[in-house]
């Protein structure tokens, strides 16, 4: 009973999400840093009704045990099995409730280069970005362009503790993200910007790897056969945001739409891991 209590917990909480970009268009200033603090929250356009899919096929599979080749065991078939295991996998890696949190610090190295790290409660990573046009006077109007790419690793919260410390698995998601970013200064107080970018990542899953399923009339087996242990996805979105402040203090907004596309094998049946994510966030920077 205690593992479908853990099937059901995998089934209701996110991931952290991909990182936001928070930039301006504009690379720090040469010599200057900037730091900043921000957090974000995705919603998955099915999340509602994929939350209630799922739960509800994990309180059926509770009632659906069947005797085990060891009369001592309980054990559940590949048929009932199945939905709840594709269901998982689908919350861990594209999750329609996930969010980001992070501290980053970025230092201004060259004419229009800079580097960046972050973390997060969930997450680190590193950038480097190149003004591709614009000026480069903190204090100048006018438009700007900037190309970043960066790396990063993300954990999957309470998701991943459950996997690794009760289930005995493991999980990993290594992110390779390019953005451009266009933006326009309007006097030393506001910024807009637009831009697309466009993350690879990789994943790596090992879930209910003891849940002892029945494959045939003789025989149980404590993993899920037929099922990939590691894979890919696709992420390519669109980024609108903007900030206001007073000459290097700034509060942003950021609204980050991104579609993700990917496929996995489950139980010998292929799983589609897409879906539209929504994410607004909220950040503070200041430059000095």
């Amino acid at each position: 009973m205690h593992r479908i209590a853990i099937i059901l917990l995998l089934l209701g909480v996110g991931c952290a999400a991909p990182a936001f970009v928070a930039r301006d268009g504009r690379a720090t200033p040469r010599g200057d840093f900037e730091v900043g603090l921000g957090s974000g929250y995705q919603l998955g356009t099915s999340a509602a009704s994929a939350v209630k899919e799922a739960r509800d096929l994990a309180k059926k599979l509770d009632q659906a045990r069947v005797a085990c080749p060891d009369p001592a065991q309980q054990c559940w078939t590949l048929a009932d099995t199945r939905n709840v295991a594709r269901g998982a996998y689908r919350f861990a890696l594209n999750s329609p409730l996930s969010s980001h949190t992070a501290l980053w610090g970025r230092y201004g190295f060259g004419s229009g280069l800079d580097v960046g790290l972050r973390w997060g409660p969930s997450n680190w990573g590193a950038d480097l970005g190149w003004q591709l046009f614009g000026p480069a006077d903190p204090a100048a109007e006018g438009w700007a362009g900037l190309l970043s790419a960066g790396y990063g690793s993300r954990d999957m919260g309470a998701l991943g503790t459950v996997i690794e410390d009760y289930l005995h698995g493991s999980t990993s998601l290594r992110d390779l993200s390019i953005a451009f970013v266009a933006g326009r200064q309007f006097g030393r107080v506001a910024h807009f910007y637009a831009g697309a970018r466009y993350v690879r990542t990789w994943w790596k899953l090992v879930v209910l790897p003891d849940l002892p399923i029945v494959y045939d009339a003789a025989d149980y087996q404590r993993s899920l056969l037929g099922t990939d242990a590691k894979g890919g996805l696709d992420h390519l979105g669109a980024v609108l945001g903007g900030k206001v402040g007073w000459k290097s203090v700034f509060i942003g907004l950021e609204l980050d739409l991104t579609y993700t596309r990917g496929k996995t094998r489950v139980l010998f049946e292929e799983l589609e891991l897409s879906g539209l994510g929504v994410m607004p966030a909220v950040y503070l920077t200041g430059r000095f």
